[in-house]
């Protein structure tokens, strides 16, 4: 699932206003389900965002603008992180012969 916002630039109709007005979330099958941000929350089910796109974009009046998949994101970091020496990464950083690195390198002996 994606979730995304309504952006409204200008109001035409002076109904909806401006900014966020609407909250949506795009479903694994491409299905949309659209619901306002304002006193009446109504809930409407469409095929595809680009019916959403064509039905309130009011000529690029009001944009979609998709929320960051955060979950997946930190997935990722993480995924990245248990390959990653962190230590070594910070010794092989320091300049030879600082006490940092002195301190930090596993001693040989």
């Amino acid at each position: 699932m994606k979730v995304f916002y309504l952006h409204r630039k200008e109001d035409e109709s002076g109904i909806s206003g401006t900014g966020r007005i609407a909250q949506g979330i795009v479903f694994d099958n491409g299905k949309v389900a659209l619901t306002w941000l304002s006193e009446h929350p109504t809930v409407t089910v469409y095929d595809n965002l680009g019916e959403v796109r064509a039905i309130h974009g009011h000529s690029g009046k009001t944009e979609v603008l998709m929320e960051p998949d955060w979950k997946r994101a930190y997935n990722e970091v993480a995924e990245v992180a248990r390959t990653v020496d962190l230590a070594q990464v910070i010794v092989d950083k320091l300049s030879d012969g600082s006490e940092a690195k002195q301190l930090l390198e596993p001693t040989s002996g």
